[in-house]
């Protein structure tokens, strides 16, 4: 597993949680200690982690958050890995209760940004795939060739994006479901494990302790190289659920996901 690969495939892995006696998760989240979408987005958010592999740094996912439910991920490496030049960039547009509305994701390759596009058509429940090439960020693709057509057995799922955030809004719950999850052009299930266990971790940026709620997991989704399987999740014990670290084991170990720099509007972490 190289370093570019495995930043690439972390950010859809980086708050996941998953559980063992399950439910489909599809109709009304009104349950006991559901937050509230709003809340969770608030009036947007600047979140940036670093991705660190045993003792290597590996580089930095930022995700930016529009009041919308609108958000976008950049993946880069650092400049000091050798023989690693990795950006990429993930796009998501969601409802209220943080499905996929839209998606696509782009990684530069050269001269140009080559990615993933999902064309939704949610009355035939029908999602089609298509591999595009543009010149940059703000231009239309240049090239755009259908992949494949997926059939939707159902219209709520999440994508590479959006699986950080429907979780947010249930940490404070103990109801276990699974969710259909959409990653490099396949199908899975996601679960999610919310047993409301609060706790502290501890991250580079502050002093002290972090007061989190833990959940843990695991998907059926295959990422690039075959990754899929288990991860561990932290989230703040607060009304925002600001994800704080995430964990994911990888065939050479485990890597880490942590919280560095975050802008948002009247939050800090909630410390003890």
């Amino acid at each position: 597993m190289n370093a570019p690969r495995l930043l690439g495939v972390l950010l859809p892995m980086l708050v996941l949680g998953a559980g063992t006696a399950l439910i489909n998760v599809g109709g009304s989240d009104e349950r006991v200690g559901t937050l509230p979408s709003k809340a969770v987005i608030g009036d947007g958010e600047d979140l940036l982690y670093e991705v660190s592999w045993t003792f290597f740094r590996l580089g930095t996912i930022r995700i930016l958050t529009a009041g919308d439910y609108s958000a976008v991920a950049y993946v880069d490496s650092y400049e000091s890995l050798p023989f690693v030049d990795l950006h990429a960039v993930y796009f998501t547009w969601m409802d209220s209760t943080f499905y996929s509305r839209a998606c696509r994701s782009l990684e530069k390759e050269g001269d140009e940004w080559q990615g993933l596009e999902y064309v939704y058509d949610f009355p035939a429940r029908r999602l089609t795939v298509q591999e595009t090439a543009r010149k940059d960020l703000h231009t239309p693709p240049h090239r755009c060739t259908p992949l494949d057509t997926l059939q939707l057995e159902d219209t709520s799922f999440v994508d590479g994006v959006s699986i950080a955030y429907f979780p947010r809004k249930l940490i404070h719950t103990r109801t276990p479901v699974e969710v259909p999850t959409i990653l490099y052009g396949k199908f899975g299930k996601t679960r999610f494990d919310f047993l409301d266990k609060r706790t502290t971790t501890s991250i580079d940026a502050l002093d002290r302790p972090v007061r989190v709620v833990e959940i843990s997991g695991s998907t059926t989704v295959e990422g690039i190289f075959g990754m899929t399987g288990d991860f561990r999740g932290w989230f703040s014990d607060d009304s925002a659920a600001v994800p704080i670290k995430g964990r994911l084991k990888v065939l050479l170990g485990e890597v880490e996901v942590e919280l560095v720099k975050w802008n948002r509007n009247g939050w800090k972490p909630p410390t003890e």
